[in-house]
């Protein structure tokens, strides 16, 4: 096998159907992995309401995260922390750690991590992504 788990992103609720109908094909393999795209022009707005109703029509099971674009990133990475869910950041999605200021991938992922761990929430090392998505340990 690859040992690899394809991340199903979700621009909209209904893309979250469609892949489970591709799962329900065997196209896809389940569990799946949804990463939730928000903020973005023609994907869901990033909104809490919006967020909720994501995470509640995944089945129970599998696994997602939230990546919020732009001014969203924070917001929707804390709401997902705060949801049992995982967070997604970097440059791809902000350039900004805060308005006007450049930020670096590293100043991103340690301000989520930070927040995580003062929300009660453990950073994931690399063997528990692994195990959280169901992979087996990185052959060398």
């Amino acid at each position: 096998t690859l040992n690899i788990k394809p991340e199903i992103e979700v621009f909209d609720v209904s893309m979250i159907q469609n892949a489970l109908d591709l799962a329900d094909q065997g196209l896809i393999p389940r569990p799946m992995h949804f990463d939730f795209v928000m903020g973005l022009r023609g994907a869901i707005p990033a909104t809490i309401e919006n967020l909720v109703h994501l995470k509640n029509t995944v089945p129970p099971g599998m696994t997602w995260t939230v990546a919020g674009i732009g001014q969203y990133q924070l917001p929707v990475c804390v709401h997902s922390i705060l949801m049992g869910g995982h967070a997604r950041v970097g440059l791809e999605d902000c350039i900004y750690y805060k308005k006007g200021v450049h930020a670096t991938n590293e100043q991103l992922v340690d301000r989520v991590a930070r927040m995580s761990k003062m929300m009660g929430r453990q950073v994931a090392t690399a063997d528990d992504a692994r195990d959280i998505l169901g992979l087996s340990a990185a052959s060398l």
